[in-house]
């Protein structure tokens, strides 16, 4: 009772309820930057707990002060400048050194003498500001308060540091403010408790009320003043960390290079959208998207026209979805969107396929690509994200085959057909390793004596179980899965090989695929096999088609040059079935041509085709080029091809493919080669 008619007798209530106030807001801050410290890490955990050494000691000592202030004592009063500088140097200091001892070890006794220290702190505050306190009288002490005071400071600033650790939100919020703000009050208050003053006779008593008042209002001011810095400095520092945060996850969830989601956040949020269909959501789909003829830029122009491309396209397809869903990338030149609305799908599918055949203008060139799509709809077609995704890849793989730059709605029979496609690619992966192939070989004849003048290389795979593949099945696939340059080279050595046994005057043919063309280090690849198998560049004939020109005609320029400086010779295959094969003539080192054989099959009875074989054949002869007729099958052809200037001719009226092992006894002499085995 004696507290309580210390507070409400002898102290002007005013000044207490602004000396409250000032403790209320400088505990709950002191308790925000303490725990702050206690989060940070290096160097900023000590600036933190410097920041909350300076508020917690400010806001003590003036709460301290404050209620000093007004404390009604019936002796005059003054204050000692130099005692009242060092209670508040001890607060700060005290204060901060307790919360650096909290911050050393999670170990209880550790977090015990820190929390001890802040209350002792706050003591001696208390105290050395008392030695400040100047009275005109006698001053006593009553031990009993005093000594509780002590304790009351330390022990409930103990359980101040002991609340921050409980993981309940109520203890973690308010209880450690609650608890350091009643340890400085109870410290206060029970000390001045413990304080008597007894007035001198004949000495003049009272208090300057104003005085004290504007003193009062001077310290709470600057004291919070120095808990908003404090204030100031958490909300930045929050504030910073929101939105470092905030960048965070926009890096972890975005493509760095499109600024569109990326592979996780589509993940994500597809899996969000199929786990929304037992909910009774209604249908959406998943398109997977996949560029055409990507890289060839990167080949072509270099990864930074690539990297430019690749923004364009996430610019143009954003534009294409049009908000009706999500689109992401995936990775590489793969993309994906989920559209809303499955309703939709088929329309902005078609807005993809059509906006990405636009042509690109980048760094003044025209890049043209494409795009195929694969559709498949929730649930419809699958509940599952990943089997969802899955069925649309499928969707995607039929549209490539259909011819790409098109969009395929999922299928039931499309699993099978991929699933017949990923075998046939692993078998062709295992033949090339083992390199399980075969070559035929068709002979050449000359137009004019009948006599053999070489053959072509002609590559056969006979699967053990699926019989003799295609070369138009297994070829594409090859070029498609980057593996026709490993195929394309032991065709090229096992063909030099077999032709280094035959006699001097006979060549070998050798087709070149568009994208072993476009390998720079094809020239280098020739002479080593030429050197390896001893066979004269005079006698090997390597065979490029028009497409393979098109592709990168510069490239294409430079390695042809440096094949035909090597004696090589260079012969256009299926000449008259592209678009620009006279301007080829005209640009590139070609010797020879080899008409195709669809001019060749209707010379007897079509004349529009009689006129074309005529023509080009002129037109050989005048450049200087040899011509081959390709696909002789009967003695109307052979003799309309050979009036009409074909210097060589090729076909089933002289011979089918043979293996290497018939080919001896067909180049003994013979005009007419054995069936082929």
């Amino acid at each position: 009772m004696r507290v309580i008619d210390c507070i409400v007798s002898d102290h002007n209530l005013w000044f207490v309820l602004l000396a409250a106030i000032t403790c209320a807001v400088g505990s709950a801050v002191t308790t925000r930057l303490w725990r702050q410290a206690r989060a940070a890490t290096g160097r900023s955990r000590y600036d933190w707990c410097f920041l909350s050494g300076v508020v917690a000691g400010s806001s003590i000592w003036a709460t301290h002060f404050i209620a000093m202030l007004g404390y009604l004592t019936p002796a005059t009063v003054t204050f000692d400048a130099v005692t009242t500088l060092a209670s508040i140097a001890v607060a700060i200091l005290g204060s901060g050194l307790g919360f650096l001892i909290t911050l050393l070890s999670p170990r209880l006794t550790v977090r015990i003498a820190g929390g001890a220290t802040v209350g002792l702190s706050i003591a001696a505050m208390h105290y050395i500001g008392m030695f400040a306190y100047r009275v005109d009288g006698i001053v006593s002490w009553d031990p009993l308060y005093l000594w509780l005071s002590l304790a009351a400071a330390a022990g409930i600033s103990v359980l101040a540091v002991l609340a921050l650790d409980k993981r309940d939100t109520i203890f973690r919020g308010h209880l450690p403010a609650m608890l350091l703000m009643t340890s400085i009050v109870l410290l206060h208050f029970l000390g001045m408790t413990a304080f008597g003053v007894t007035p001198l006779s004949g000495v003049s008593s009272g208090v300057d009320s104003e005085a004290f008042s504007a003193m009062a209002i001077a310290v709470a001011l600057v004291a919070l003043l120095i808990v908003g810095t404090g204030v100031s400095s958490f909300l930045i520092d929050d504030r910073a960390r929101v939105s470092s945060e905030s960048a965070l996850h926009h890096m972890a969830s975005h493509d760095a290079l499109t600024g569109m989601a990326n592979r996780l956040h589509f993940h994500v949020t597809l899996a969000e959208r199929c786990a929304a269909l037992d909910l009774r959501q209604p249908e959406f789909a998943v398109l997977a998207i996949d560029l055409d003829r990507f890289k060839q830029v990167n080949d072509s122009h270099g990864h930074h026209v690539g990297d430019e491309v690749l923004r364009r396209v996430a610019h143009r397809l954003e534009t294409a979805l049009d908000g009706a869903g999500l689109v992401g990338r995936l990775g590489g030149d793969e993309f994906a969107a989920i559209v809303d609305d499955a309703a939709l799908a088929e329309a902005v599918a078609g807005r993809v396929v059509e906006i990405l055949s636009r042509p690109f203008l980048v760094n003044g060139m025209i890049v043209d690509i494409g795009a195929s799509v694969g559709i498949a709809v929730g649930p419809r077609d699958a509940t599952d994200p990943r089997d969802l995704l899955r069925n649309a890849d499928v969707a995607l793989y039929a549209a490539k085959e259909a011819g790409r730059a098109t969009f395929r709605m999922f299928e039931g029979a499309m699993v099978e057909e991929m699933q017949a496609r990923i075998a046939l690619e692993q078998d062709l992966r295992r033949a090339v390793a083992r390199e399980d192939f075969t070559l035929f070989f068709q002979p050449q004849v000359d137009s004019r004596t009948g006599a053999f003048t070489g053959a072509e290389a002609l590559l056969r795979w006979d699967h053990a179980t699926r019989g003799m593949v295609s070369p138009a099945i297994f070829i594409p696939l090859a070029e498609q899965l980057g593996l026709i340059g490993r195929i394309g080279k032991w065709v090229l050595t096992t063909a030099c090989r077999e032709a280094a046994t035959w006699d001097p005057h006979l060549s070998i043919a050798v087709n070149l695929s568009p994208m072993q063309l476009a390998d720079p280090r094809l020239p280098r690849t020739v002479s080593q096999v030429l050197a390896e198998t001893g066979l004269p560049a005079e006698r090997l004939e390597l065979e490029i088609t028009e497409t393979a020109l098109l592709a990168n005609d510069e490239q294409a320029l430079s390695t042809l040059s440096e094949l035909r400086r090597m004696g090589v010779v260079i012969s256009l295959d299926d000449f008259g079935t592209g678009y620009s094969s006279l301007s080829y003539l005209h640009r590139f080192p070609i010797d020879r041509i080899k008409i195709d054989r669809s001019f060749i099959s209707g010379v007897a009875t079509d004349q529009h085709s009689a006129t074309i074989v005529r023509a080009i054949a002129h037109l050989g002869t005048n450049l200087g080029l040899k011509i081959t007729a390709e696909g002789i099958e009967d003695g109307d052809q052979r003799d309309f091809s050979a009036l009409y200037g074909c210097d060589n001719l090729q076909g089933y009226l002289f011979s089918r493919p043979l293996p290497a092992e018939k080919l001896p006894p067909a180049f003994a002499g013979r005009t007419t080669a054995p069936e082929a085995a």
